[in-house]
């Protein structure tokens, strides 16, 4: 993943300085424990709570690196002597939030970062995007369906179907050559910064966004990605439509939507479990105005 480790390269050359006392969360290879390192502060520790750490060492030993300490334990048991200027980390699930990222840091944050410390990255936005599918990707519900005219409508609100619906059923993953089209300009649904905040029940459990289309189109669902912010001038996101990173995407789908420019969708995004994004729920604030099935052809679901 080309895009996040020259970012992370990038923003570690810039706020990573000689002297430094480091901190990686969750190390894995060791790559942004080597990247800091390279910078010579007094020290890097690099925790991982995997016995992997042992390969991350050698890569290390390996290439002449010895400022780095590794200790293979969670970092809510870590309580090293010094306290720490930096904390590096790449803890975003293919959600943001879906790999305790939040948690983690503010409890670095609360017992072992300086007052005058950073967390990087810190800052985050968070993206649902009404999107259209190209035709070999749709996923339509099945009450959509009419396929060499036998009909499934009826099933649309069965309540016996409902024990059969997986947890995945509304959030589906997908390849970014699915997309043909994001119907808005894209905007963050919501922003923070884990470098302002001192508790994770600053995270909203719900969102009520509106947005205003900009492209005709259907739209099949929301498209779920994220950006992250070093500073202003360093950062990547994960649409897309944008360079490929190794995050998956999400789809949280919806029933066949037609919306001409200048329509407005408003809807309402559920994070009540914020750490199982299977579990999010979206949906339209009100029926959308210009509501209309797409015809449905050949098995598709």
């Amino acid at each position: 993943d080309a895009v996040r480790v020259d970012t992370y390269r990038q923003a570690i050359r810039r706020y990573v300085k000689p002297d430094d006392v480091v901190l990686d969360l969750g190390t894995g290879t060791g790559i942004l424990s080597l990247l800091a390192a390279a910078q010579k502060p007094r020290r890097v520790y690099a925790l991982d709570h995997s016995k992997f750490i042992a390969i991350a060492k050698r890569i290390a030993e390996h290439n002449g690196i010895d400022n780095i300490t590794f200790v293979q334990t969670h970092s809510r048991d870590f309580a090293p002597a010094e306290k720490v200027d930096v904390v590096i980390h790449e803890q975003m699930g293919d959600a943001l939030l879906n790999e305790n990222m939040v948690e983690n840091l503010l409890d670095l944050k609360r017992r072992l970062l300086k007052p005058t410390g950073r967390i990087l990255p810190g800052r985050f936005e968070l993206f649902f995007e009404p999107v259209g599918l190209k035709k070999d990707y749709r996923v339509p519900y099945i009450w959509e369906q009419d396929i060499h005219g036998l009909d499934f409508s009826f099933l649309r609100h069965d309540r016996e179907i409902a024990e059969y619906k997986p947890d995945y059923y509304e959030c589906r993953s997908f390849a970014a050559p699915a997309i043909d089209c994001f119907l808005c300009d894209p905007v963050p649904a919501f922003s923070f910064d884990v470098n302002q905040w001192s508790s994770d029940t600053e995270l909203p459990r719900t969102l009520d966004v509106s947005r205003t289309v900009v492209r005709s189109g259907s739209m099949d669902g929301w498209c779920l990605y994220f950006r992250v912010i070093f500073d202003d001038e360093i950062g990547f996101d994960t649409s897309p439509l944008s360079a490929h990173t190794h995050w998956n995407h999400r789809l949280f789908r919806t029933s066949a939507t037609a919306f001409a420019k200048g329509d407005v969708i408003s809807f309402t995004v559920d994070l009540a479990n914020h750490l199982n994004p299977k579990q999010w729920r979206l949906a339209f604030t009100s029926p959308p105005s210009a509501r209309k099935p797409r015809p449905i052809t050949g098995n598709e679901d």
